[in-house]
C-alpha cells in the first residue's frame, strides 16, 4: 500500500522560515483513502526521524487504526529527510551543510498551506504520529487550534527537554567523528561516522529491560553485540549525513511555545490546545519519559496519558 509510486510534490516560491529566511521548498507527500464531500474525514500522519512515507504502513490498514476505506490520509514528508527539500537534494548555495534550521513550525506551518491550497481543508479529524511526527501534532493543535480536532503524540514532548537535547548532540558529535566529514563538505558518505552514532543510538533506542530480560532472544538475536552488528551498525547507511543532522537540531529545537504568541511559556501554550490531546509514552523510552507527558496533561483542557509498556 505504501509506495513512492503516487507521492506527490507542493512546492512553494519564497517561503519564509521562522529564521526570516526566504527560499523555495517542496513538500512530498503521499495520500491514501478519498476526500469525502463534507472534507471532514482527514487524518494527517506525519513522518519521524530519519523517517519517510516509506515507514508509515505499520498503523494503515482496513484492519488497523488508519483505514483508508474511511479517512483520507495524508502523510507529509518531514522537510530534511531526504524526501522533502533538504540539505542533500536542495540546489546551491543552501545545499549540504549550509541548508538553513527548519523547525518543527516551519514543517507544519508548510503542512498547513498544503492543506488549504491544494485540498481547501478546514477542520483535521486526527493529526498522529511518532516520535518527530507526534512533535508536529503537538505543534498543529498548538498553531492551529480551531483546526485540529484530536492529536495521539506517540513518544513526544511538546519541548525537547535539556536532557534530550545532551543526548542529540552527543548523536551529532558521533556522527561528525568520521574523519572523512570535511564539515559536510565530504564527497563520499561518512559512513564510519553513521555507525558510531548508531552503536552510540542503539543503547538509548532499546529499553534496559529489553538486554535484561533478553528479549531480544524473541527478534531472532542471540547476543547484545548481534543486535548491534546485524540491526544497529548500517542502520543509517541509506540516510545522508547532513539530513541527519539537520533533523537533529530540528528536533532541538522544538518547543511549542516558542513563539510571538506564548513567549516561552509552555503551560499557557498547552492549555491553548482544544483538541483531545492523547499522549502515549512508552515505559521505557530513555528520551521521551513518561514523566514529562505526565507533567504537560496537567494543563491540557482536554488531555490524556496511554503509557505504552514497552520492552
Amino acid at each position: 500500500m505504501i509506495s513512492s509510486q503516487n507521492l506527490k510534490i507542493h512546492k512553494v516560491e519564497n517561503f519564509t522560515l521562522k529564521s526570516g529566511i526566504n527560499l523555495s521548498l517542496e513538500l512530498s507527500y503521499l495520500t491514501l483513502g478519498e476526500l469525502n464531500e463534507n472534507k471532514d474525514n482527514v487524518i494527517v500522519y506525519p513522518t519521524r526521524y530519519a523517517g519517510t512515507h516509506l515507514e508509515q504502513g505499520y498503523l494503515i490498514g482496513e484492519q488497523l487504526a488508519l483505514n483508508p476505506k474511511e479517512y483520507f490520509i495524508i502523510i507529509p514528508n518531514m522537510f530534511c529527510n531526504g524526501v522533502s527539500s533538504s540539505p542533500s537534494n536542495a540546489p546551491s548555495p543552501l545545499n549540504g551543510p549550509d541548508f538553513p534550521l527548519i523547525t518543527i513550525q516551519d514543517n507544519v506551518s508548510f503542512q498547513y498551506q498544503l492543506l488549504k491550497e491544494v485540498f481547501h481543508i478546514e477542520k483535521i479529524k486526527l493529526i498522529v504520529g511518532w516520535s518527530m511526527g507526534g512533535q508536529q501534532a503537538y505543534q498543529w493543535a498548538t498553531q492551529y487550534p480551531k483546526m485540529v480536532e484530536n492529536i495521539v503524540a506517540m513518544c513526544a514532548h511538546a519541548q525537547t527537554s535539556g536532557h534530550t537535547h545532551v543526548f542529540l548532540e552527543g548523536m551529532y558529535a558521533a556522527l561528525t567523528s568520521d574523519l572523512n566529514w570535511n564539515n559536510g563538505k565530504y564527497e563520499d558518505q561518512p559512513n564510519a561516522g553513521k555507525t558510531t552514532m548508531a552503536m552510540t543510538w542503539a543503547g538509548w533506542a532499546l529499553g534496559q529491560n529489553w538486554f535484561r530480560e533478553k528479549l531480544y532472544l524473541k527478534d531472532g538475536y542471540k547476543t547484545p553485540q548481534e543486535v548491534l552488528d546485524k540491526l544497529w551498525r548500517t542502520i543509517y547507511y541509506k540516510r545522508d549525513a547532513n539530513d541527519l543532522l539537520a533533523m537533529i537540531r530540528t528536533w532541538q529545537h522544538h518547543d511549542i511555545s516558542d513563539n510571538d504568541v506564548f513567549k516561552g511559556n509552555l503551560e499557557e501554550a498547552l492549555s491553548s490546545i482544544e483538541a483531545n490531546v492523547v499522549l502515549m509514552p512508552g515505559i521505557n523510552d530513555l528520551y521521551f519519559p513518561p514523566e514529562e507527558n505526565l507533567q504537560e496533561v496537567k494543563y491540557l483542557k482536554k488531555g490524556s496519558v496511554e503509557i505504552i509498556p514497552s520492552n
